[in-house]
């Protein structure tokens, strides 16, 4: 009995070798070491295995497996999938950002986990709303999130007593149903190609979000404005970035838009500025609809 045990044990090892020698890098999702296209304990087995040098992993597969972001693969990441795969979230994960009962569904261009909870998409803790990520037609925070809002009251206040420059909301949050409304008149205007360059399809706007708004005018005018030109220098300082920059209508999927706004966090907004990129292009996510 012992016996055969272990040669099934053996079996099973080497059935597990053949399979990180043998994926490709286009199957793997986060935490999905074996690439099958799921999140089981056999993928925690696999981590645990090559924890201790009886598998040798992929760099690809290694980027699956290390959970916890930290350059290492350890029987802290089989745990860490073994939690996710029955559905217990990744407290000990620090990429997650208290992001527990999410799950791992993959990894950006960049390198940056993709997590989906409730139905909906983070990257870095940002919550995403693009052509290709859907908010749930459920989701309805009612108004702008509170530190949207604070940070927009500050970065008015500042303009006005330290330039002279008036910031006004024009269009803030807007519900599931307003942006079916408001896309709908769209389409019947200008059809629906035209529409999908400049309107949001229902689920897919930043404005559901409670983390975006539109400031002062929605004519691409406004950034050569004194108020668009200090927006587009300042935004960072107060967490914000132009979501939709001038020359990024391919990543971003959108008209350039100097009006429209989205927080972030000041740290990530002023890296993303720095960067001189898009929020696309710096997470390496893609913003194209299915259909």
């Amino acid at each position: 009995m012992k016996k055969t045990h272990k040669i099934i044990c053996l079996l099973l090892l080497l059935a597990m070798s053949a399979v990180a020698c043998c994926v490709p890098a286009s199957a793997l999702a986060f935490g999905d070491v074996d690439g099958d296209g799921r999140l089981l304990a056999a993928d925690a087995r696999m981590v645990l295995r090559a924890s201790v040098n009886l598998v040798t992993l992929s760099e690809e597969q290694k980027k699956a497996a290390d959970t916890d972001c930290d350059k290492a693969i350890t029987a802290a990441d089989a745990r860490n999938i073994l939690r996710l795969c029955v559905g217990l979230g990744n407290t000990d994960d620090s990429c997650m950002n208290g992001m527990d009962g999410a799950t791992l569904v993959g990894i950006s261009q960049k390198g940056y986990r993709i997590y989906v909870k409730n139905g909906m998409t983070y990257v870095d803790g940002l919550l995403i709303a693009n052509k290709t990520y859907a908010l749930p037609s459920s989701y309805n925070p009612g108004a702008l999130l509170n530190e949207c809002y604070d940070a927009f009251d500050k970065m008015q206040t500042d303009a006005w007593y330290g330039a002279g420059l008036y910031l006004y909301e024009i269009s803030g949050f807007r519900s599931y149903e307003t942006q079916q409304n408001l896309y709908d008149r769209y389409v019947a205007t200008d059809g629906k190609a035209e529409a999908d360059t400049y309107s949001a399809r229902p689920g897919h706007s930043e404005h559901q979000t409670g983390l975006a708004l539109d400031v002062n005018s929605l004519y691409e005018s406004f950034a050569d404005t004194a108020e668009g030109r200090w927006l587009a220098a300042n935004a960072h300082k107060y967490g914000f970035i132009i979501r939709y920059p001038k020359g990024k209508t391919d990543q971003t999927g959108y008209i350039y838009e100097p009006w429209h706004i989205r927080y972030v966090g000041v740290e990530k907004a002023t890296k993303i500025f720095n960067s001189g990129l898009c929020l696309e292009e710096y997470y390496g996510l893609t913003s194209v609809y299915a259909d």
